[in-house]
């Protein structure tokens, strides 16, 4: 029951079923058939053919979207390392199957309500209503036409409702739900004991003998990666702009094209008394006005004047409506009537005021022509990449394009591909750093590699000049690092013992307390943890404190911590199938046994209707998705 329960939690029946499927491809073989075949026709199913167009845009999406995700563009090689390609056609199998039977049943949608859906997509809408240029602007992004968006939209209408009418209403008995609002909601009580490793005594220096066996065990832990040493020519715009070469005159021009950017707006000086009600306010006003000063009220309320003093403000830095008004009304020096506030009441006083200026022009000059620079210099890489690669093309090197066209070159000794150098330190400032070095221990020596991107508007260029192969590193040469390591596994090893030793202890009668009193050592408890909520215990001892019954004992380790626990008090969980906690619990179970149940269909369908994929046409898809 347990492992049903958590089977079912995950929806791990759904997912191993889609997962069998795609892994068919391996069992009954890719490409055994293509005479059936279409031109463009990646798979076919039954009698129903998936279009290598339609393969190729949701291959696009899932493409862009863990590009998104990770950061940068996915090459055909890595697409192909994720597994999205038969990913996204063992779902579009799945579906092809779903569309057959539907067809079979001869299932349809009314045009009326195929246009309601559409005009209802989220993706399509602006300000809340269907916008068509925004509906061709998702389309034509996510690589596919309105035609054939409309076409694939009915055909996924039919499949919810075919798997509606199948298994929509898949409930799974009360028994069912039970298991999981035990599961889920069970408290415990635990006691425990900490060991720490950091409490064992010193760990003794290795005998030669025992460090030898050490090093030769783990030898692999110690072996010197690949090094490479490269040189590497860098284009960006700042590596040619020149602000020198731009005149005061374009510069004065440009900094009247922009001068907005440097008007700043006029400030007041704004202090702040806030009073509970209008007749506290109204009799300090009286008394200002009889000649008292603002400090003489700030005195009277216990204000300094870092309670009262808002700085320099502009108008719209103000938050409060009311006190904005009332503050820009004022002369330098002078106390607002009392104004009614966001929060109370308000003495305002205007202590300074700062007039509205502008930077001038000589105080941004050298800014101005570093812009009109760098706005050049963008135009110009693309000129100056072309000159790189004539030059390349000629037979120049790096270092003779690096001296001519006055672009920085760097040269790299002796570094491995996680960017460790072999002399010690580490490099994070190379151009495109992960990228830059995956190519570089990929090329041989002296290849002419093609350049990396560097963001939207760079070129690097490189050349390996040696490499240094891995190795194994002599004992001599990383003692420190391998009596470091042995001292840590020792350390580990010793502290899980005496924990092994402790729960031997406890299994065998002794009472946790009176091994912890022996040994000098401290109970702690922690009270009413659940599966999600695990009080002072860490996730791997919650894991084992729910891995028996009332008194179970086991031990854990975090980190550097072992603990050994004993499980003190289980409480079990009232069961109301209707509670509130349990909606989300109940309509998670019913989605999963309709999902379950429409994957095990599909799974018998397909394994009757059978299916063939044209590889020739999915690798040329593939290839052609970047």
């Amino acid at each position: 029951m347990m492992e049903f329960m958590r089977s079912m939690a995950s929806g791990i029946v759904a997912k191993l079923l889609m997962l069998l499927l795609v892994l068919s491809f391996a069992v009954w073989g890719i490409a055994d058939v293509f005479g059936r075949f279409g031109q463009s026709t990646v798979a076919t199913v039954g009698d129903t053919e998936i279009d290598a167009r339609d393969y190729q845009s949701e291959l696009l999406l899932e493409v862009n979207s863990l590009s998104s995700r990770l950061g940068q563009r996915l090459t055909a090689a890595q697409t192909q390392a994720f597994g999205l390609p038969n990913q996204v056609l063992g779902r579009m199998i799945n579906e092809a199957t779903l569309n057959d039977l539907a067809s079979n049943f001869n299932m349809g949608l009314s045009s009326e309500e195929l246009a309601k859906g559409i005009a209802e997509e989220p993706a399509f809408q602006t300000a809340g209503k269907f916008n068509r240029n925004q509906m061709a602007l998702v389309l034509r992004n996510a690589g596919t036409t309105e035609d054939r968006y409309v076409t694939n939209r009915e055909k996924l209408e039919v499949r919810r409702q075919l798997a509606q009418g199948l298994t929509g209403n898949s409930t799974l008995p009360e028994a069912t739900l039970k298991v999981f609002n035990d599961f889920s909601f069970e408290k415990r009580d635990v006691d425990y004991i900490t060991l720490k490793e950091a409490d064992l005594d010193a760990i003794e220096e290795p005998s030669e003998d025992v460090l030898n066996s050490y090093y030769e065990q783990n030898k692999i832990a110690f072996r010197a990666p690949e090094y490479r040493s490269f040189v590497v020519l860098k284009l960006e715009p700042g590596d040619i702009m020149d602000p020198s070469a731009v005149s005061d005159e374009d510069a004065q021009t440009y900094y009247e094209s922009v001068s907005s950017r440097f008007q700043l707006p006029e400030k007041r000086q704004m202090q702040q008394i806030l009073f509970g009600s209008k007749e506290d306010a109204e009799a300090a006003l009286a008394k200002i006005k009889g000649g008292a000063t603002f400090e003489d009220i700030m005195a009277e309320r216990n204000l300094t004047e870092s309670d009262v003093d808002f700085g320099l403000l502009a108008k719209s830095e103000i938050t409060d409506p009311a006190a904005a008004e009332a503050i820009y009304s004022l002369d330098e020096g002078a106390v607002s009537d009392v104004v009614e506030g966001q929060f109370g009441f308000l003495l305002l006083r205007n202590a300074k005021t700062e007039p509205p200026h502008a930077t001038p022009f000589e105080d941004v000059k050298d800014q101005m022509k570093a812009e009109i620079a760098a706005e050049r210099a963008n135009g110009e890489v693309l000129d100056m990449f072309d000159n790189v690669e004539d030059m390349r093309a000629g037979g120049s090197t790096l270092e003779e394009v690096s001296q001519k066209l006055n672009l920085p070159l760097r040269t790299v000794t002796t570094i491995s591909k996680a960017g460790e150098l072999e002399q010690g330190g580490e490099v994070t400032d190379l151009p495109e750093q992960e990228a830059l070095l995956t190519s570089v221990f990929d090329t041989d020596i002296d290849y002419e590699a093609d350049p990396i991107d560097i963001g939207n508007t760079g070129f690097a260029w490189f050349r390996v000049t040696d490499i240094e192969e891995a190795r194994d590193r002599a004992l001599d040469e990383v003692h420190d690092d391998v009596v470091a390591a042995w001292k840590e596994d020792e350390r580990q090893s010793r502290n899980a013992e005496l924990a092994g030793e402790i729960l031997k202890e406890i299994e065998g009668g002794k009472s946790l307390a009176a091994v912890a009193e022996e040994r000098g050592l401290s109970v702690a408890t922690a009270t009413d943890i659940t599966r999600q909520v695990h009080g002072d215990l860490p996730a791997a001892a919650v894991e084992q404190a729910f891995g028996g019954p009332l008194h179970h004992k086991a031990t854990a380790v975090d980190g550097e911590t072992q603990y050994v626990l004993e499980v003190a008090k289980v409480t079990d969980p009232e069961f109301d199938p209707d509670a509130l906690q349990l909606e989300s619990v109940k309509a998670r179970l019913n989605q999963n046994a309709s999902t379950d149940l429409l994957s095990q269909l599909s799974a018998t369908i397909l394994g009757n209707l059978g299916y063939t994929v044209n590889e020739a046409m999915m690798n040329q898809v593939v290839s052609g998705t970047r």
